[in-house]
């Protein structure tokens, strides 16, 4: 019965984005970014640019591109396994363009936790609560990988506002945030994933996150997006925010 449900939830939110049925079967295309761009779209009308540090295998990039067609995005991957995945995924798109390293607030390598389910790697190791919730996350090897500050890389791309800067790096966007303070004069819109229970040892929880890019001079927007456990608590949010006007 979960299952019948589950497939009637996925046609519906295909078919209210516009995206067809037919799209559930392409590679790379993502029920859960589906939602939240369609989400998006209700407050963000229009999106030129957008970084989309997290790529993962191109779920968000690929759905970003049937909202904003006219947008440059700029996906970065940092395990060269899943990014040569979201290569081959985005190997059509000529919006679309690919890096593989981190973003955070060093320049150099960095140890990454390369987990079995690649949504869950990150920077920070998973916690004993999140192995508990979600077994799947339980695999683990530690890799190094490259690094970058967005302050020293964002002066080799130029692009066209309004720009929307999306973090999915799994309890390491205020690290990414860090090493991006010169850059963010130019976003126009963040989302980011946060937590309300630690899922990554380390990690800052919703209260920090969201006092944080306050005083970096957002303000809140909406959730657009959510992560519920078994028990129907609610362990994560997709947050919006807008640039504050000064």
């Amino acid at each position: 019965m979960n299952l019948i449900f589950k497939i009637a939830d996925a046609a519906r939110v295909f078919l209210q984005s516009g995206r067809g049925l037919t799209s559930l079967l392409k590679k790379g295309i993502s029920i859960a970014s589906t939602q939240l761009l369609h989400n998006c779209k209700h407050y963000i009308p229009e999106i030129n640019t957008i970084l989309d540090v997290g790529a993962n295998q191109g779920q968000f990039a690929l759905s970003a591109k049937h909202f904003y067609p006219q947008a440059d995005i700029h996906s970065f991957e940092p395990v060269p396994a899943v990014y040569h995945i979201l290569q081959h995924n985005t190997r059509k798109a000529t919006t679309i363009s690919t890096y593989n390293f981190a973003l955070g607030n060093t320049s150099g390598s960095l140890e990454f936790y390369c987990n079995n389910y690649s949504h869950a790697s990150s920077a920070l190791p998973v916690s004993f609560l999140q192995q508990e919730m979600l077994p799947q996350t339980n695999t683990v090897k530690k890799i190094k990988v490259p690094v970058k500050r967005m302050d020293d890389f964002l002066t080799n791309i130029s692009f066209m506002p309004p720009v929307l800067l999306k973090l999915d790096v799994q309890g390491f966007e205020k690290e990414v945030l860090k090493g991006a303070v010169k850059s963010l004069g130019k976003i126009d819109y963040l989302l980011f994933e946060t937590s309300f229970v630690s899922m990554y040892d380390g990690e800052p929880l919703f209260d920090e996150m969201h006092n944080f890019v306050k005083e970096l001079g957002f303000e809140f927007i909406a959730p657009v997006g959510f992560l519920q456990a078994n028990d129907l608590q609610i362990i994560q949010m997709d947050l919006l925010y807008k640039k504050r006007n000064n």
